[in-house]
């Protein structure tokens, strides 16, 4: 009984662990494959936003239940839609807007409702060495599609699922609110990057990316790892880590300066700095 009591519960935080990310490894796969397909789909519509989120939830069916029949694939479908909707984001990195600045066509103009296009037949025969004086590409940079998908996936299994969320908030940045918000609602953001040559002509979509200059002076060289400044791990008291301690507080609890019995550590369950963090247990 003792030696189960000891090595029992780091036994199933283990387990539950390894099934988490298994799970979250086959989600990963899921949606690489599907941001390739929602990319391949905007290729081929102009870049529209509105049929690559249509392409990636369609791709997305198999990890909201899929199904056997008709009526089965297309309850999962309107899921995927609804969560994706909500918990995910889709960004068009390129084409930029200096890149329609430097390559619209503007005999395509009256085809597209008036919004700016870039050509995209003919690529072979175009001049490639002469380069945009705003976004630093020649016409085949232009008529490529970047994707950068956030997809926010939900920790189902317990006990791993509250330690992981509760690691990834407190390493948090908060650089990003979207990526914020999914920490909270016990989401972790898998991203991915897909790049493809455009098979339609790039439309200019409502509020584009801009990224004006060539980049490095227009000298190609590795960026590198960025620097960022080493976070120690929360304090965990409990094995969820849903209490922590505060090493904001000195000894004792309470607030700065005083309060609290010697001895007894701060305890909160929350990271510090988090204003959309309620405390599981009041400071002792």
């Amino acid at each position: 009984m003792i030696e189960f009591a000891v090595v029992g519960p780091l036994l199933v935080l283990l387990g539950t662990t390894i099934l988490q990310y298994a799970l979250m490894f086959n989600a990963k796969n899921m949606v690489n494959h599907a941001s390739f397909m929602a990319a391949r789909e905007g290729s081929l519509a102009n870049a529209d936003l509105g049929s690559v989120q249509q392409a990636y939830a369609r791709a997305l069916v198999p990890l909201y239940g899929g199904g056997r029949s008709g009526r089965e694939l297309g309850e999962a479908l309107l899921r995927a839609q609804a969560d994706i909707a909500v918990h995910s984001r889709i960004e068009l990195l390129n084409p930029i807007r200096e890149s329609f600045d430097d390559w619209a066509d503007e005999s395509l103009s009256q085809r597209y409702g008036g919004r700016r296009a870039i050509r995209n037949a003919n690529l072979a025969f175009r001049d490639a060495s002469q380069v945009g004086a705003s976004s630093g590409q020649n016409i085949q940079d232009a008529n490529l599609i970047k994707l950068k998908i956030t997809h926010g996936y939900e920790l189902k299994v317990p006990l791993a699922s509250t330690v992981m969320q509760f690691m990834m908030r407190w390493n948090d940045s908060r650089s990003d609110p979207f990526v914020t918000a999914l920490y909270a609602q016990r989401r972790i953001p898998l991203v991915s990057h897909v790049t493809l040559q455009m098979q339609s002509d790039p439309v200019e979509p409502g509020n584009p990316v801009s990224m004006p200059g060539q980049g490095n002076n227009g000298n190609p060289s590795d960026p590198g790892l960025p620097l960022a400044p080493p976070i120690a791990p929360p304090n965990c008291v409990t094995a969820g880590c849903t209490v922590i301690v505060d090493p904001t507080l000195p000894p004792g609890g309470g607030a700065p300066g005083g309060g609290g019995a010697t001895g007894n550590p701060p305890l909160f369950g929350c990271p510090p700095g988090d204003p959309n963090c309620t405390p599981l247990c009041p400071a002792v």
